[in-house]
């Protein structure tokens, strides 16, 4: 594909997803048209673990991991920065300020912002904790495990970048009967973050959280435009997949694939109809 017809894609893609959150938020502010997000059992659990830790005055543990600002993965330190902001502004009524870790150098300033912005309370700060080993780091999860124990935090979130050493956190977490969500940028990690973590986001899960543990009328425009283009990105993998197979298969016409299209088309419909007519009964 040319440079110049990648450039006009990607401007095209811009400009459809401006369109459509703007959309969505006119969609949202009508009375009567406003649409539940996609339920995310993750996103759920994050409201119970902050009553915990208010009514056992303990911290919350949020942690970046090597996600930090500058690399590659600044998208990530920024959307775990937007995610931790909500969740401390949330249970700022507590005395215990939550507990920040982080590996990277630069990510010390946003996480110190992050606390500054929402915690309300004295000694906001205090609980920011660095260690200095890098990407995918032994060190850091020993450094967490001693945290754990010390602080003893009600839950842990852990979002951002993680690889294999995140399984010792969570292990460390388990021991202690503390909960756990975790979501990382790295395949390894995410693996892990699967594998045993109570809960686990998956892939631009992150990148939306703010639109669950917030009240925003702008958020959940954003996550259903995700959603959106989560679909359609999946009906096109499915073409192309079924396109691929139409070449190789001379008794599969258009025609056939036309048919089947449209009838999934109208069982997609009336499966929506009666979902709709359910929820509103």
């Amino acid at each position: 594909m040319e440079t110049t017809t990648q450039q006009v894609l990607s401007l095209l893609l811009v400009f459809a997803t401006i369109v459509l959150v703007f959309a969505a938020r006119i969609l949202q502010a009508r009375a009567g048209s406003r649409r539940k997000l996609r339920s995310i059992p993750a996103f759920e659990r994050i409201p119970n673990w902050g009553s915990q830790a208010i009514e056992a005055d303990s911290p919350l543990h949020l942690a970046f991991g090597s996600a930090s600002i500058g690399e590659d993965n600044t998208t990530t330190a920024l959307a775990n920065a937007e995610l931790f902001q909500r969740i401390i502004a949330n249970n700022s009524a507590g005395d215990s300020p939550p507990t920040l870790s982080t590996s990277a150098p630069t990510t010390i300033p946003l996480a110190s912002a992050t606390v500054a912005a929402a915690w309300t309370g004295a000694d906001g700060a205090r609980n920011l904790h660095w260690y200095p080993q890098g990407k995918r780091a032994l060190g850091y999860a020993a450094g967490i495990s001693a945290v754990i124990g010390e602080d003893a935090p009600a839950a842990h979130i852990l979002a951002g970048s993680f690889g294999m050493e995140l399984g010792l956190i969570l292990d460390s977490a388990g021991c202690n009967r503390q909960g756990s969500l975790a979501v990382s940028d790295q395949l390894e990690g995410q693996a892990v973050a699967f594998a045993m973590a109570d809960e686990a986001l998956i892939g631009e899960e992150l990148f939306i959280a703010p639109a669950y543990v917030a009240d925003a009328s702008r958020l959940p425009a954003a996550a259903i435009v995700m959603d959106i283009w989560r679909a359609l990105l999946m009906i096109l993998v499915a073409a192309a997949l079924v396109m691929g197979i139409a070449g190789q298969l001379p008794w599969l016409s258009w025609q056939l694939l036309a048919l089947v299209a449209l009838v999934a088309l109208v069982l997609g419909v009336i499966l929506w109809t009666l979902r709709r007519r359910r929820a509103e009964a």
